[in-house]
């Protein structure tokens, strides 16, 4: 099994991302039984140079996952919680 940690600033308080991670959650059920197992998901929060840097680690990849497809699906999903907390952040904390 492998892992994946990516990485990524967003211009936003932490508080916000925070709730947004949150309201946004969607729970995750593998419909192939082959992805199931003892994967976990950590997520990290920090404040840096006036915004959030967001660590997002998935270990546990099971050997019909490539961990390059796993990282870029982390990648466009931060991607997408960047643009969501980034929209008006200076006018509301969301």
């Amino acid at each position: 099994m492998s892992s994946t940690r990516v990485p990524r600033h967003v211009h936003a308080p932490r508080a916000k991302v925070y709730r947004a991670l949150l309201v946004e959650a969607v729970e995750f059920e593998a419909a192939d039984p082959a992805l199931r197992g003892e994967m976990t998901i950590t997520i990290t929060l920090g404040d840096a140079d006036g915004g959030t840097d967001i660590v997002a680690v998935h270990d546990g990849l099971p050997p019909v996952l490539s961990a390059a497809d796993n990282e870029l699906g982390w990648q466009l999903s931060l991607g997408k919680l960047a643009a969501l907390v980034e929209a008006g952040s200076r006018d509301s904390p969301m």
